[in-house]
């Protein structure tokens, strides 16, 4: 009678464990906003949101600021929600907003067509606490 209650015990420990191996992203669903997942390409991820009435959040208004590496790929094919991209290993992070709602979209890759999702989650940039003025749909 003992072996059954410690193998479900178990199985039990084992399941919660796995379930939270996953960080932040395991509070997420496999699927985020708009549909988007973990490993889909930025691209495809991006017109998801646009569709579904996510805006893009403009985070260097300037243009004396300085892109480089990803960034500035992503900067010269419009991705003005760019936040940020590390050098060492091509992490970027975007910004959305949609009805004073905020979307934090952090993503992998080099160059456009490579780039993908790595998670999401609901911050707000630091540049810009309130969502687009003109974001009121």
């Amino acid at each position: 009678m003992k072996t059954p209650i410690l193998l479900l015990l178990a199985l039990y420990c084992t399941a919660t464990s796995l379930a939270f191996a996953d960080g932040p992203q395991a509070t997420n669903d496999k699927h985020g906003p708009a549909g988007i997942a973990v490993d889909e390409p930025l691209v495809s991820a991006r017109s998801k949101l646009i569709k579904q009435g996510w805006k893009p959040t403009r985070i260097y208004i300037s243009e004396s600021y300085e892109y480089s590496g990803v960034e500035r790929e992503l900067a010269a094919r419009n991705f003005l929600e760019l936040d940020t991209c590390s050098i060492d290993s091509s992490r970027c992070i975007l910004f959305y907003s949609k009805k004073g709602a905020c979307l934090r979209i952090d993503t992998i890759g080099e160059q456009l067509k490579d780039i993908t999702v790595t998670r999401w989650t609901d911050e707000c940039p630091d540049a810009s606490p309130e969502p687009n003025k003109d974001d009121t749909s």
